[in-house]
């Protein structure tokens, strides 16, 4: 897997316009081999912080979500540590790199309200940093194994 060609993929389909949550899910999946008609469908409600509710980082949500396509279980007998273990230390490094989850504090920025177009560019480049790390760090920690 080329990890750096998959985030900048992601940046790709970020500057195209698709959502921080569905530019990694959709790189990430095609670089663990995942192809499926509901990604990015399955990302889209997580963009913005949870559709502008102030909440998890929608870049954070695309790479568990490529977390659980391969590590996910089929069903309740399935085990739940590697995935566990996957997404805390996803989130762990995150915060750690960028001091919080979630959406408004990254991005001091309202969804909700009214935003001009030079205002939505300038908090759509911030987020590329939080799309390429999100992309490289889940396509790491899938390659980990």
């Amino acid at each position: 897997m080329q990890t750096e060609t998959y985030v900048q993929k992601a940046l790709k389909l970020f500057d195209e316009g698709l959502s921080c949550a569905e530019s990694v899910a959709q790189a990430g999946a095609q670089g663990i081999g995942v192809e499926n008609e509901l990604i990015p469908r399955v990302a889209t409600g997580f963009h913005g912080g949870l559709c502008a509710s102030r909440s998890l980082c929608g870049a954070l949500a695309g790479a568990v979500i490529v977390l659980s396509a391969k590590y996910g279980r089929n069903d309740a007998s399935g085990d739940k540590k590697v995935i566990d273990q996957k997404v805390r230390a996803l989130v762990n490094e995150f915060r750690t790199e960028f001091g919080s989850d979630n959406c408004y504090e990254l991005t001091n920025t309202d969804f909700t309200a009214q935003i001009s177009d030079e205002d939505r560019a300038k908090v759509r480049a911030g987020c590329r940093n939080f799309v390429s790390f999100c992309t490289r760090r889940a396509l790491q920690l899938c390659a980990d194994d």
